[in-house]
């Protein structure tokens, strides 16, 4: 049997995620395995078309073909999610076909399950067969029920090659083509929104959109019309990228990027500087073009630090976002983890011209009202849950995350450590002790309801 490697870390042979393929290589040295550095040569992959075909050649002569990557960011690495486009830009979707495919990804659990969606997405697109994959650890290799699971997982995908089982798809095939949209020749009146006619909000909108005559360019034409403000608009396209984030954590040491292309100073005061930023993007084969993943990975350079902690934020698609769950949880994760106030998410999937041009409208009119009124909204599960993990990294690695340490430390991102709530604690244990006694337990439990309210009522009196 042969085994496919395509390994998306930019990091090559010195990735993490690969010395868990090299244990299962040991472990099965009746297979072959043939490793393809995607990550660590992308930029030769897309110059060099010979090169390009050879990677190609290699998965057509394969019986099963393994991802394997590093959760960038909530998905893959920019330079795998590159090599995935340029599969379909060459029309080389047919050599993946039929193929048995599965992943091999590591992190920290920090939505690794929207990477794994996407890649389970792609290879189904590609016409593979997906085994589920293994979503490992970082550190797993190194404890014995991590390797344990490994091997488990190595075996699973033998036999199911060997035995050529049959393979239920999970996603719908394809992506659903979206309808032309072509507003109005009179737009509809916005409502005003008071202060916000006069107060001189900066608003940037950041996109990728170079044809103006597109579904994209005539939202954001309308969107921009909409809005009483002057917009702000920042073309990706126009930043020269030297490269994704190559994960080598210089940022964390240093307090810098190691690339010298002042992506960092661009970041800062073209983008995060702004009241609120919009997002305007395509959807291309489940995400944005390539150029997103760039931008979304080399904003790793400000750490695990909430730098747009209060603002606003909205987004303009053109693609069926209701087809893409996975985009759109990711989406909204983002907008949760950065605590930032998600003010819409507007698409040119509606039938109607008329409501995705009201809709567009609303779009400016709740964007600067959210702006006016700082508006924000309590955390829920997306947020507070991948906080948890950042909060319990960034304390463990806190003597080499420094700047992240710090800032964690001065907003109170500890304080919520159940150890530190130490007050609470000793009181459930009281309470606990106390309702055991099946006297005062019985007689309590009738009152519990009331007991459990008087201090919200003490609240709703007060305030």
């Amino acid at each position: 049997m042969k085994i496919a490697v395509l390994n998306g870390s930019p990091k090559g042979k010195y990735s993490i995620t690969l010395q868990s393929v090299k244990y299962l290589q040991k472990y099965h040295p009746a297979v072959e395995f043939e490793i393809f550095d995607i990550g660590q040569r992308i930029k030769q992959i897309e110059k060099d078309l010979p090169f390009f075909d050879s990677i190609v050649e290699g998965v057509r002569g394969s019986d099963l073909i393994l991802w394997c990557y590093p959760v960038y960011t909530f998905l893959v690495p920019y330079q795998l999610l590159k090599f995935i486009s340029l599969i379909f830009e060459r029309k080389a979707e047919a050599n993946f076909a039929g193929k048995y495919t599965s992943q091999l990804l590591t992190s920290k659990h920090f939505y690794d399950h929207t990477a794994h969606n996407y890649i389970c997405n792609i290879s189904e697109d590609l016409g593979m067969k997906h085994i589920v994959g293994h979503c490992a650890d970082m550190d797993d290799l190194q404890k014995p029920e991590g390797r344990k699971r490994l091997l488990q997982f190595g075996e699973e995908l033998l036999w199911t090659v060997r035995e050529n089982r049959p393979l239920p798809r999970k996603y719908s095939p394809r992506e659903t083509p979206t309808p032309r949209y072509a507003p109005p020749e009179k737009l509809p009146l916005v409502s005003p929104v008071g202060e916000s006619e006069v107060v001189p909000y900066d608003v940037v909108l950041v996109t990728d959109c170079t044809d103006s005559d597109s579904n994209l360019g005539r939202m954001i034409a309308v969107f921009k019309a909409a809005l009483v403000n002057p917009l702000r608009v920042v073309n990706l396209n126009d930043f020269q990228f030297d490269g994704g984030c190559l994960g080598c954590f210089h940022c964390a040491v240093a307090g810098n990027c190691v690339y010298q292309d002042g992506f960092d100073e661009f970041h800062r005061t073209q983008i995060r500087s702004a009241d609120c930023v919009i997002f305007a993007a395509s959807i291309n084969h489940h995400w944005f073009n390539p150029v997103w993943k760039c931008y979304d990975d080399r904003q790793f350079y400000n750490g695990h630090r909430i730098s747009s902690m209060g603002k606003a934020v909205g987004y303009i698609i053109s693609g069926s976002l209701q087809n893409e769950a996975n985009l759109r949880e990711v989406l909204e994760a983002r907008s949760e983890m950065a605590r930032t106030y998600l003010t819409g998410i507007v698409t040119d999937e509606v039938a109607s011209n008329t409501v995705t041009t009201l809709l567009l409208q609303d779009l400016a009119v709740s964007t600067l009202r959210a702006i006016a009124t700082k508006a924000s909204r309590p955390v829920n599960f997306l947020g507070a849950g991948g906080m948890r993990i950042f909060r319990d990294l960034i304390y463990v690695m806190r003597g080499l995350m420094r700047e992240d340490h710090r800032f964690y430390q001065k907003h109170g991102l500890y304080d919520d450590f159940p150890q530190r709530q130490w007050k609470r604690t000793l009181q459930m244990i009281f309470l606990g002790s106390f309702l055991r006694q099946k006297l005062i337990g019985r007689k309590a439990s009738a009152n519990f309801k009331e007991v459990l309210l008087k201090r919200y009522e003490k609240i709703i009196r007060k305030n």
